[in-house]
């Protein structure tokens, strides 16, 4: 295997309603361990290093393993906007605090550094679907969509958050696309919504997805399809249950396809497990005609992995960024393992690495109380226009927002799957900038304490996916 660069930040940052992030006298990057699957069940280990931003909460701080409770700070969505600036939408509870405050964040330095976190004025919640629209608007939805005009300065502009045409709840996560001028503004939005019919509901019911598009900046919707594809029934112990997807992502591939990242209803094999939807998976829909139709949904794993977002890179691969709450192979669980996972297609998402798969962050966890619990979830993925990719995901034990840093594009380049993979937009802007002083990072930003990690080119046996 040729030998390979990664590069890779993480941070983790704690919220209060209006944070001033210092880092603590200890706290400084530390080593960090980042690995991929060799396609013959081993692993390749690679350097890189981790970073806790951490803020001091006021009061106490309850210990809640599942993403609750007061001092919680949890990211949703990232956007990276025309003038540089990188935005973080999240939530927030603070002690006594009923419902969790949607607050918002901003850095100019590709991550490095953010300001205070902000409440946005009228909304609670989990904002989803963070998106640039062009220029200097971006969106969210939370109970209403939610525009800023100013970079994410401020957010006095909504509108309603339409159900489906049939009244039903269009609920969101995971992300849009979209189809842009050519001065970069969202020409079409595409997004997949969800809902149970009603007297249905989870996990034996089947989850209902719709499929829609908005040509006026999302303040309307049209073209809405729920493609029978996104349906289908599976066999268990001699009955027949009908599934469904719910969360979807969406990117389009560079042959002009619509790509879609769907998360699963949960197998009948699982109904014996507590009611918990960590046991739904993730599965691919391509759609060859802008949305009307889409193929029968690929399921990749059926139970485990979750919350997934989709690019595309420079070079045209694909990266889908998925949580891991629950490691399982075959319907067993593999390991303790939870954290966050990176796939890769070359072929336009018909087909997709699942045993070079990258482990961006991982922990083992156990509560022998209620072993089903995985301490993890929601994520979100941005390109930059670096072409660094920039994660958000949540890991509840530490009640902090994480974010990683790294070039997935140089590393699909170095497996050689197809030309130089990476095209003229990406090797003459950021791979000349990568080539320059150490001291400056792609996009000329100051390098501080980021850590460019070299792979030790180290493999061992690992049965365990």
């Amino acid at each position: 295997m040729l030998k390979r660069l990664a590069f890779f930040i993480v941070l983790f940052i704690t919220a209060v309603p209006v944070i001033h992030v210092r880092a603590d006298e200890t706290t400084n990057f530390k080593p960090h361990v980042i690995r991929q699957g060799d396609g013959k069940g081993g692993w390749i280990y690679e350097d890189a290093e981790i970073q806790f931003l951490t803020v001091r909460t006021e009061g106490n701080v309850n210990p809640v393993a599942f993403g609750g409770g007061s001092g919680n700070a949890l990211g949703f969505g990232l956007a990276q906007m025309d003038n540089g600036e990188i935005i973080l939408a999240g939530s927030w509870r603070g002690n006594g605090e009923a419902d969790a405050a949607t607050v918002v964040a901003i850095s100019s330095d590709r991550g490095s550094t953010w300001s205070d976190l902000q409440r946005v004025p009228g909304a609670t919640g989990r904002p989803m679907n963070l998106t640039n629209l062009g220029g200097s608007t971006v969106s969210f939805v939370t109970d209403r969509r939610y525009f800023s005009h100013n970079n994410g300065r401020t957010w006095s502009d909504s509108v309603d958050h339409p159900p489906t045409s049939g009244g039903m709840k269009f609920n969101l996560e995971g992300n849009a696309w979209v189809d842009r001028d050519a001065q970069g503004k969202a020409k079409t939005i595409f997004e997949i919504g969800w809902h149970y019919k009603p007297g249905q509901s989870h996990p034996r019911d089947a989850a209902s997805a719709v499929f829609r598009r908005s040509t006026d900046g999302g303040h309307t919707w049209k073209d809405e399809t729920s493609p029978p594809q996104w349906k289908w029934h599976v066999t268990h112990d001699g009955k027949k249950y009908l599934r469904g997807v719910s969360e979807g992502a969406i990117v389009r591939a560079a042959n002009g396809d619509l790509v879609a990242a769907l998360r699963t209803d949960m197998h009948p094999r699982y109904f014996n497990q507590p009611a918990v939807d960590h046991y739904e998976g993730t599965g691919v829909s391509i759609s060859k005609d802008d949305g009307r139709t889409w193929s029968p949904v690929n399921v990749l794993n059926d139970a485990g992995r979750l919350h997934a977002n989709l690019l595309r890179l420079p070079n045209d691969d694909l990266i889908m960024t998925l949580i891991v709450r629950i490691d399982t192979h075959e319907g067993q669980l593999a390991s303790y393992r939870r954290g966050c996972e990176a796939i890769v297609s070359y072929d336009h998402g018909v087909t997709w690495e699942l045993d070079r798969k990258y482990i961006l962050d991982a922990w083992e966890f156990f509560d022998h109380t209620n072993p089903h619990i995985g301490p993890c979830g929601h994520l979100y993925s941005i390109l930059m226009n670096d072409g660094y990719v920039l994660t958000t995901h949540n890991n509840y034990l530490t009640k902090a927002i994480s974010l990683i840093l790294g070039n997935l594009c140089r590393k699909s380049i170095s497996q050689g799957s197809s030309n130089s993979r990476c095209d003229s937009r990406y090797s003459q802007k950021a791979e000349q900038k990568m080539a320059t002083s150490e001291g400056e990072l792609p996009g000329g930003f100051a390098f501080g304490c980021f850590y460019l990690a070299r792979k030790r080119n180290r493999a061992v046996k690992n049965p365990v996916a």
